[in-house]
């Protein structure tokens, strides 16, 4: 006859097993998380990088198709000129049929794109604060560079070269913060 009496080995963890897989874990969330952050704070900065080079090359193509003047600037409502060199409040691209340098809808001007502010934490910084484009292609005034910078010092900061004639190019400066 068998013995009915023997025990089963239980299945599962123990209590410090499931400690010791509980501390690991938090060992490596701490770990991964900050990276992640950093990753993310990276990735935003070069997306707004893009926006702006993507609204410059926008402007210059709508000066070329409308043969026209188009000017993108800073702008902090989305419907004017800030007059300021200081582009992480937002900027926006409008058709400037007069040639003053501000959005007159009575001369049947339109703001052609609107872009919101950077994130808190980036600046974007130029010497010129407001940038035509002619029906050319070419941009009037003197080349200008612009900086993009992270406050918190985890993105590189970067520069948006225009030249004369319109073309851009970025670059990553090896400094970081602003």
């Amino acid at each position: 006859m068998a013995n009915t009496s023997r025990h089963q080995r239980q299945r599962g963890f123990t209590l410090v097993e499931a400690m010791i897989a509980l501390a690991v874990a938090a060992i490596i969330l701490a770990w991964a998380v900050p990276s992640l952050q950093d990753f993310i704070t990276r990735n935003r900065m070069s997306t707004e990088v893009n926006y702006f080079t993507a609204s410059l090359y926008f402007a210059r193509s709508e000066a070329v198709k409308r043969l026209q003047n188009t000017v993108i600037c800073p702008t902090t409502n989305g419907s004017s000129c800030s007059g300021t060199s200081n582009w992480h409040a937002g900027w926006m691209v409008f058709s400037d049929t007069n040639g003053n340098n501000t959005v007159d809808t009575a001369a049947g001007e339109t703001v052609l794109q609107q872009n919101p502010a950077l994130p808190s934490r980036f600046q974007a910084t130029g010497a010129r604060n407001v940038i035509v484009f002619q029906p050319n292609g070419q941009s009037a005034g003197s080349n200008d560079t612009f900086i993009f910078c992270d406050s918190g010092s985890v993105a590189e900061s970067r520069s948006i070269v225009l030249s004369n004639e319109g073309r851009v190019r970025s670059n990553k400066l090896g400094i970081f913060g602003c």
